[in-house]
Order: C-alpha cells, then sequence, then structure tokens
C-alpha cells in the first residue's frame, strides 16, 4: 500500500494526474490546498517559529490546555507502552506548546522543525495530521507518503482536535511515531480518547469560570465589561454599547470606538488562578483627540502589541507597572501614557529611588514644612508626590523604595492625601501613578523585599516592556532616528544596521545608543569595516552574548555563526548551497557548524 501511495504522490507532484477513486478525499483536498499554499513538496521543513516572548505569551494564554495535556499522559500513558513516539499539544493557530517523547525521537523531529514554538499547518508545511484536524475539526490518521511534503514523509502521525465551548478548536493533540508503525484505527482511537478527556475537562473548567465570573459581575454596581483571562469579552453591559451579541468573544482590543473609555482592569480571582476581569469604564471626554506617541521608536510586532494595550490604559487613572530590563525605556513609555492620560494637563514628575539616599527620599517624596530639621529649607519644601498634584508622578525602581517608605506610600495611596514632615495640615491630592521596576516585583513579594498590600495598589495594569533582543526589527528604527537628530546620514549605513542587528544588547536601548555616539566620534567622516564596528560594540560593552552562551568571546566569531546560521535556515540545511553562498568548502562549514553548535 505504502507503495502505491509513492506512486500516486510522484504522479500528482510531477504530472499533476489524482486517480480519487483509489485515495481518500480527505488526503486529495489536503494535497489540492498544499499545493495551493505554494508548499514545496520536496522539503516541508516547519519554517514558521515564535519568537521567546511571543511564544512565552501563548504559554501563558494556554496554561490549562497545557496542563491538562501533561495530566493526560499520566493517565493514559499506558496505551502507548513499549511504541516510540512524540505526543504532542498544539494551540488553536497550530503552534507547537509541548511535546512528550524520547530524546532521540525529538532530536530527529527538530532537524525538521517539529519542535515547540513552530506552526504545524497545511499552510506551512502541507499535508499533515495537525493541519487537517485544525481545518476540518475532525481526528485523522496521516501515513507515510499521504504527507505532501517529503519532510513528514517519515512519520506517521494521529491527530484529534480538543474542542472547547460552541465547537470551538482549542488545539491539537498528536501522536507521531515513525513510519514503519502501520496505519491502525486502534492509534486514532488511543488519541481522540486524551483529546475527549481535555475536551472534556477545559468545557467543564470554562463552564465553571464563566458562572463564578458572572456571579462576580452580578455584584458590581457599575457597569463594564466581564473578560476570559485572555482578555476575550464575555460579557458587555448594553449599556455601552448597540447588539453587545456582536462582540462577545471577541478580544478587548478589538472592540469599536465607542463613547467611553476602559478605566480599570480588576482581576477575577478563583482557587488562586485569575480566571478573567472586570473592567470598568468611563466616559470618554478626550473621544476625537488623537493618541500621540512622540517619544516612541518601534515597528515590531511585540512593541506594537504593546503599544496597543497603552491606547487601552492611558485614557484611564488607573495605577500602571512597567517592567522590564534595564535600559528598555521606561520612563519613555511613562511620558506617552501622560500626554494621553486625562492628567495631561498637570505636570509629569519623575523620581528615581534607586537613585535617592534613604536619609534623604522621605523629605524628597513627602516634602517638608520650615523648622522641621537641622538644614531644612526656609520656606519648607514641597515633596514630589504633592508636586505631582493633577498630573502624574512617576516612580521608577519602585523595587528599591524602603519598607518605611513603602508604609508611608501606600497611605497616601489608600487616603489621597498628604502631611508634610514637620506638618499636621492634611493636603488633598489628585494624580496618576505609574512605577516601574526592572526586577520581578511578584518575587520580591513571596521573599518579603516588597509589601504585599503595597503591591496590589500598585499592580493594577502591568505592562511588560520587551528587552531589544526580541525586538530586532526595532533596531534600524533606532538607528535612523539616531541620525536624524545627529544630522548624519552616513552611506554605510546599511553595514551598520547588520551589524547592530546580530548584537544581543544586553543593555537594550541605552546601549545600543552608547554605541551610536561612539559610531559618531570616531566614523563621522570615515568608513569602517564590520569588524572595527563589532569592536566598537566591544569597547563600550559588559558582556556578550557569547559569553552567556558559552561560545568564544570573540565578537568576530558571533557574526560568523549568525551568518552561518542564517544562510543555513535560507537554504533549509543544504550544505552545498550554504557553503556555496559563505564562498567555503564543505569541510570548513561543517567544522564551523560544529564549532558553534549549529546542528
Amino acid at each position: 500500500m505504502s507503495s502505491e501511495i509513492r506512486q500516486m504522490w510522484e504522479r500528482y507532484i510531477f504530472e499533476n494526474k489524482l486517480d480519487s477513486s483509489k485515495m481518500d478525499k480527505m488526503i486529495i483536498d489536503s494535497w489540492k490546498l498544499s499545493k495551493k499554499f505554494k508548499v514545496n513538496p520536496n522539503e516541508g521543513i516547519g519554517n514558521k517559529i515564535l519568537t521567546t516572548s511571543d511564544f512565552q505569551k501563548r504559554l501563558k494564554e494556554n496554561e490549562t490546555l497545557i496542563s491538562l495535556a501533561k495530566r493526560s499522559l499520566d493517565r493514559f500513558g499506558m496505551l502507548f507502552k513499549n511504541m516510540d513516539f512524540i505526543l504532542v499539544l498544539t494551540d488553536a493557530d497550530g503552534y507547537i506548546l509541548w511535546q512528550a517523547g524520547p530524546e532521540s525521537l525529538q532530536g530527529i523531529a527538530r532537524e525538521m522543525g517539529f519542535l515547540q514554538g513552530s506552526q504545524w499547518t497545511e499552510s506551512v508545511v502541507g499535508t499533515n495530521a495537525i493541519g487537517i484536524a485544525l481545518r476540518t475539526k475532525e481526528a485523522n490518521i496521516i501515513h507515510g507518503y499521504e504527507h505532501f511534503a517529503k519532510a513528514s514523509q517519515q512519520w506517521s502521525c494521529v491527530s484529534s482536535p480538543i474542542l472547547g465551548e460552541n465547537s470551538q478548536v482549542k488545539g491539537v493533540v498528536d501522536l507521531s511515531m515513525p513510519s514503519h508503525y502501520p496505519k491502525k484505527i486502534d492509534f486514532l482511537v488511543r488519541v481522540q480518547l486524551i483529546a475527549d478527556y481535555i475536551s472534556e475537562a477545559l468545557q467543564k473548567k470554562a463552564y465553571e469560570d464563566q458562572k463564578y465570573m458572572l456571579q462576580f459581575y452580578s455584584t458590581k454596581k457599575q457597569v463594564g465589561i466581564l473578560c476570559d483571562s485572555s482578555m476575550t469579552i464575555l460579557h458587555i453591559s448594553p449599556d455601552l454599547i448597540e447588539n453587545p451579541e456582536n462582540v462577545i468573544g471577541k478580544k478587548l482590543t478589538h472592540l469599536p470606538k465607542s463613547k467611553w473609555l476602559l478605566e480599570k482592569q480588576e482581576p477575577i480571582w478563583r482557587e488562586k488562578e485569575c480566571i478573567g476581569y472586570f473592567v470598568s469604564v468611563l466616559k470618554n471626554e478626550t473621544k476625537n483627540k488623537t493618541f500621540q506617541f512622540p517619544y516612541i521608536v518601534g515597528r515590531s510586532q511585540t512593541y506594537n502589541e504593546l503599544l496597543e494595550e497603552v491606547k487601552i490604559v492611558a485614557p484611564t487613572s488607573a495605577p500602571i507597572h512597567l517592567f522590564g530590563e534595564t535600559g528598555t525605556g521606561k520612563e519613555v513609555l511613562a511620558k506617552t501614557i501622560h500626554m494621553n492620560s486625562p492628567f495631561s494637563n498637570g505636570r509629569l514628575v519623575c523620581v528615581n529611588c534607586g537613585a535617592l539616599p534613604e536619609n534623604l527620599m522621605e523629605s524628597e517624596l513627602f516634602g517638608y514644612e520650615k523648622g522641621a530639621f537641622t538644614g531644612a529649607h526656609a520656606n519648607g519644601y514641597q515633596g514630589k508626590i504633592e508636586q505631582a498634584h493633577n498630573g502624574t508622578l512617576f516612580l521608577d525602581e519602585i523595587e528599591d523604595m524602603p519598607a518605611s517608605m513603602q508604609s508611608d506610600l501606600l497611605r497616601v495611596l489608600q487616603e489621597k492625601k498628604i502631611t508634610r514632615i514637620g506638618g499636621s495640615k492634611e493636603i488633598p491630592l489628585h494624580f496618576r501613578l505609574i512605577t516601574a521596576s526592572n526586577q520581578n516585583l511578584k518575587k520580591l513579594v513571596m521573599e518579603g523585599q516588597f509589601r504585599e498590600d503595597l503591591f496590589y495598589r500598585i499592580y493594577v495594569c502591568p505592562l511588560h516592556i520587551p528587552p531589544l533582543r526580541e525586538r530586532k526589527e526595532d533596531i534600524c528604527e533606532f538607528i535612523k532616528a539616531f541620525e536624524e537628530s545627529n544630522s548624519w546620514f552616513p552611506h554605510w549605513e546599511n553595514t551598520l544596521i547588520e551589524v547592530a542587528e546580530q548584537n544581543q544588547w544586553n543593555g537594550n536601548i541605552r546601549e545600543l545608543n552608547n554605541f551610536l555616539e561612539r559610531c559618531y566620534v570616531y566614523y563621522r567622516e570615515r568608513i569602517p569595516s564590520k569588524e572595527q564596528l563589532v569592536e566598537l560594540i566591544h569597547k563600550g560593552g559588559l558582556n556578550t552574548q557569547a559569553e552567556k552562551e558559552g561560545d568564544t568571546a570573540n565578537f568576530k566569531d558571533q557574526i560568523e555563526k549568525e551568518q552561518i546560521k542564517n544562510a543555513l535556515l535560507q537554504h533549509n540545511g543544504n550544505i552545498p548551497l550554504t557553503a556555496e553562498q559563505l564562498s567555503m568548502s564543505k569541510s570548513t562549514l561543517y567544522r564551523k557548524m560544529k564549532k558553534y553548535h549549529l546542528n
């Protein structure tokens, strides 16, 4: 049967002929789709892979699904005893979230791009069991040459969709085995058993969670929007929008413009798990105001997703917490939020808690009356918190605030009043609070280094700013912005961009700008080589990605590694073509691949 399928596959690929009487209609339809999607039948390697940040985001969104998949392997593992297999879980878009099976088999799978974060749909890799299950919502077996592309033809795969409410596909369970295993209906039954188990548990949990959230919603006195943990709308007050049923099931970010603004996202907890959010709203006084991003540079999908969140939270009065590595631009984002907030007519007062000595922090934040202590200003001092009245207070490096100050700040946030040092008068305040940290604030709370009650006050709308290495598409934009601001337009810009995009920038935007300033000084009127630019990066850097990975600390090697890696990806691992592009012999290429651990 296998040789007959192979002959039919070859006739279709080379002659475009199909005998529908000898082929399953499901396979025929998928082969035709694969051709329509222009999948290369001689390859079919999974080359659409999520970035680290996007993959982590999907893992977070599908925590329950992954947990149930792991539990199912413990429960049904005896069904696959003495078999070589990989059990795979994908999300609703076909991205692989989790794999289990012997490392030797997973290693072979990785060579064809069948790995975590890779998309395994018909449009990407051609006919395969996962892609068909996603499209048809039915379980199936694809064996050997029934796969459209060669990369998958050494496998036999069984997939079954995981269905949520209203038969909505939430993901796929897939069992992949070497093709010497026969095409047996028994395998299909086993996989369906796992998928049905996960589907039933998922639907039961969704029902119980929604029931709990609706009860929570009924206790709220103000109008608002009820969302699940992925910010998908479950219920919206009819007072807010005409035909609310049209937006149920859509993401909160997809809501049409209206006469109101999203204000505060209140998490709904059930058994220590955040199962959803109640989003309160306020009347939009700035409906016709254009959102402004005067300080923002970036066009990457990752950063644009962040800006979409900013558009939601900025026009409200809710506290915002920015977290990200040093140098990612937290203060820049704080300025943007302030400019687009209801407090934009007031001041933006910035305080770096990490830069203030502990003995000065109290007077700097809370101010003091005249004569409050020796050395006090004769007229007293209006503290930073008071200066932010009717404006925005930005507290950077909030994790460095001493415990005593945390207690005082909490009192101000609760009472909306402040008393200066040495004074007795309570001064009412109204301001927007933005905090920032480059450490994991949740971890600091768990370790007892940050007050839990203050954490819940400031961590209402957390926004994660991705590091520059996860938004490399933006490096070109930063370079052009630097050139524009300095009226400096080197004709070797492409070389500068190429070298910059290959560095990891552990110091993020700050480190990149530091490097660009050196470029401007050293090569304003000269043309540097790639090696000289790399050395210039090294001159101002603290450490290198090469050191992190255990490779050689030579930046020239790091560039060479990236060039080889990109060429291998471009030619899908074809050694002769890669060697030809790099102008090196095959033996040299193999030696360098071994040196840089590029398998």
